[in-house]
């Protein structure tokens, strides 16, 4: 199944967006994509599950319990380890897929 993956959220100002797309696709997995304006944010989170993020369009801070941060532009790829805290801040707005393994 092809998708156009820009295409499956909107922005929506001062909001977060998100779809899950695993029944779409028929995945066991959790994939989801979202679409952060500018300046929104998740406070700092944990999974049982190892995160794959990848930022489609726009810029995304992921910064860590530890005080380290990462910024992902379109295209870069993340791994987040299973039970590591992180927090996700939208710099500009931006659209991005979440795969938990």
């Amino acid at each position: 199944m092809k998708l156009e993956l820009l295409d499956l959220v909107k922005y929506h100002e001062h909001q977060i967006a998100s779809r899950s797309l695993s029944k779409k696709l028929d995945l066991k997995e959790q994939l989801m994509i979202y679409a952060f304006d500018q300046g929104e944010s998740i406070s700092q989170e944990s999974s049982t599950q190892t995160k794959l993020l990848e930022v489609l369009e726009g810029k995304l801070e992921v910064n860590f319990a530890d005080g380290t941060k990462e910024t992902l532009q379109a295209l870069e790829l993340l791994t987040i380890p299973a039970t590591k805290k992180h927090g996700l801040l939208a710099l500009e707005p931006c659209k991005f897929i979440q795969l938990e393994l």
